[in-house]
């Protein structure tokens, strides 16, 4: 008991410094001007100590990257980029405006981040939003409630790597992608109280003169925009820039993190949470598997899978939570893409932390209910390790490639579908 109430007590004062203005500037000025500096010199007297399972680290790092990320998100990346500065993506906003503002209280142009995050994964949404924000298409505010629910892993992860990789089950899969998924959106329309009297006013009309106006938008950016060779060399080149961002984050926090395991400081953590008596009757591996998915998700959903202590149920749900939260790695890669937006860093954590746990609440919930459902197929990125490097590397790039094809196509038909019944709803109206 008194231990329970000391521990009580440091958190409410540990909250008091942290809600305290004057408290956080000076935290910010200590982390700003000290801590930076002394973990900088601290790993790198770790690598020097442990070389050899530091570059093996960087060596997996660099694989995962090559051989699944890079082929993966290369063509979402590039794709978008060309959809935006063609006016594409406004096109597709303006039509899908009256269901995307009601609903998350954002433009409908933030419908084609939604659609490539839930598609592609991490950190595509957050691309695409700084992108918007930068054409100035949307509103700080609501790039931040967009970036709320538009951060997703992708299906081809969750279903692929976890689900058949680490559960041997494509079923298991696609349920805990459900429930991401579908935590996401409920995130979304929680956020969209966000602020919720600040948006930027589009005056959209709800009958078929906003097709026209669509049309006219999209003419619009026919006129004014560059020669399409500038255009695609553009859209490769920043393209390029955020894979090669996005390689050097995985490479780095592989190495933090077998640096972090090989000095003690994960079995530290696990057994510090676990003196805490709330914590006494969980399992230390299973803290120490969050613990570690905390800072990277593939890693710590592995270490969770392998653990039989607890049930099928409570695993999923852990891991459901891992990949909502998607780790300090994700994060160090979304914030420094975010970075030239006003997007604020500590509501973006807010917002996944929310995330992972609705994610995990659903799993949780939802479990007894599917476990009858029939295994289904599904697609998962090539890793036949019989085939080359090369050859996997491109088998996956076709594969992301035809992904993102049929999910434009599926974007222009809904879109159209919309507008179409809206056309007819207006009709109607009209006739009453």
């Amino acid at each position: 008991m008194l231990n329970t109430t000391v521990v009580f007590i440091v958190f409410l004062m540990f909250l008091l410094f942290l809600f305290s203005s004057k408290m956080r500037s000076k935290l910010k000025h200590f982390i700003n001007t000290y801590l930076i500096s002394l973990l900088t010199i601290f790993f790198i007297i770790a690598i020097i100590v442990y070389p050899s399972s530091t570059v093996e680290a960087a060596h997996t790092g660099l694989m995962a990257w090559f051989t699944i990320v890079l082929p993966a998100l290369l063509p979402f990346f590039i794709g978008s980029e060309l959809l935006i500065r063609l006016g594409v993506v406004r096109f597709i906003g303006l039509l899908l405006e009256p269901i995307m503002r009601p609903l998350f209280n954002v433009p409908g142009d933030g419908s084609f981040a939604f659609a490539m995050s839930v598609t592609s994964g991490y950190p595509v949404g957050a691309k695409i939003i700084s992108k918007l924000c930068e054409q100035k298409v949307i509103l700080d505010v609501e790039a931040q409630r967009l970036i709320s629910f538009c951060s997703t892993s992708g299906p081809l992860f969750i279903i692929g790597a976890v689900g058949v990789g680490m559960f041997n089950s494509g079923k298991l899969g696609l349920f805990i992608a459900a429930n991401h998924f579908g935590a996401a959106i409920l995130v979304g329309i929680l956020f969209r109280f966000y602020k919720r009297n600040t948006y930027k006013k589009s005056n959209f009309s709800t009958n078929h003169c906003q097709f026209k106006k669509a049309i006219k938008e999209l003419s619009h950016y026919g006129q004014n925009r560059p020669l399409f060779g500038q255009i695609l060399g553009n859209s490769v080149k920043e393209s390029i820039d955020t894979i090669l961002l996005v390689g050097g984050f995985i490479i780095l926090f592989s190495v933090i993190v077998n640096i972090l395991s090989q000095i003690g400081f994960m079995r530290f953590i696990t057994t510090i949470v676990h003196s805490v008596p709330f914590f006494l009757s969980i399992n230390p591996s299973v803290i120490n598997s969050i613990t570690t998915g905390f800072f990277e998700i593939t890693l710590g959903s592995k270490m969770i899978s392998d653990v039989y202590l607890i049930s099928l149920q409570s695993r999923l749900s852990i891991v459901a939570f891992i990949i909502s939260w998607s780790g300090f790695s994700v994060h160090s890669q979304v914030i420094s893409i975010i970075s030239t937006t006003r997007i604020k860093t500590s509501i973006y954590l807010l917002s996944k932390l929310a995330h992972g746990l609705i994610a995990s609440l659903f799993t949780y919930a939802f479990f007894p209910i599917f476990e009858n459902v029939t295994d289904l197929s599904v697609p998962v990125l090539n890793q036949n390790n019989q085939s080359t490097i090369i050859e996997s590397v491109f088998n996956n790039f076709l594969l992301s490639t035809e992904l993102f094809m049929r999910i434009i196509f599926f974007i222009l038909l809904f879109t159209i579908f919309v507008s179409f019944s809206q056309y007819l709803l207006s009709l109607f109206t009209k006739k009453k």
